[in-house]
């Protein structure tokens, strides 16, 4: 039985997202396509799977006008979920080079959350990071009200990464540690969040993951996080 909230997926085009929509429709929530950014400021939630360069997803954004519109949508904490990409623009900017070679000034992200992501250092491990891998939580969050183990590994595939400040600590939902490297593998304020892994290619822990977030929108509760006491030594 399909759910009344109805899920408007930001797909401008870069790549098979046909795995994300599959995860939706399984927890039985109905899809619409932003096709134009009009859309963005009555949707009751946008997911965001960004996929390919951070460069090509931030000109498709500009060019078709969805920038400004998401800019608005989530300063107004509207619910959002950002998808590995979908994160990373987020941030103020990314050194990731564009196909032609661009290297040079960082390019500007959405600039929602404070800090610049950057590439994994390929002299110290191997690039890009594709795997499974486990999360330590700094929040509970509705969102994860299905996924009871902190043991539990989800899907990675990224060669840049978001560390963690003193500027954006309080967005860190959760951090991994990639050999040695430690970064936030996910993120949430308010009503906004976004993940670094890929929960629609997660298994079950990805299914519940996206299961906990929509219908947390759905009830209203999805901002009611809590901090939790870190443990420095854990990765």
């Amino acid at each position: 039985m399909a759910k009344k909230l109805v899920v408007s997926l930001l797909d401008y085009g870069a790549g098979n997202v046909r795995s994300v929509r599959n995860a939706i429709t399984s927890c039985g929530y109905t899809i619409v396509d932003i096709t134009d950014p009009s859309q963005i400021s009555t949707a009751d939630v946008i997911i965001f799977p960004g996929v390919g360069s951070y460069h090509s997803a931030m000109e498709v954004l500009k060019t078709k006008g969805y920038d400004a519109a998401l800019r608005e949508y989530l300063a107004a904490d509207k619910p959002y979920l950002g998808i590995c990409l979908g994160m990373q623009t987020l941030f103020e900017s990314s050194e990731e080079t564009n196909e032609s070679g661009h290297t040079g000034t960082p390019l500007p992200g959405l600039g929602v959350i404070p800090g610049k992501v950057i590439k994994f250092d390929e002299t110290q491990r191997t690039v890009p990071h594709i795997g499974w891998n486990g999360t330590i939580a700094h929040q509970s969050s509705p969102a994860m009200k299905y996924i009871h183990d902190s043991g539990e590994e989800v899907y990675f595939v990224h060669s840049y990464y978001a560390p963690i400040t003193d500027e954006n600590s309080k967005w860190v939902l959760t951090r991994t540690t990639y050999e040695g490297q430690e970064y936030i593998s996910s993120v949430q304020r308010g009503n906004v969040c976004a993940t670094q892994f890929h929960p629609e290619k997660s298994g079950t822990t990805g299914l519940n993951f996206i299961k906990g977030f929509l219908e947390s929108v759905e009830d209203g509760t999805l901002s009611k996080t809590t901090p939790i006491p870190l443990n420095p030594d854990a990765h």
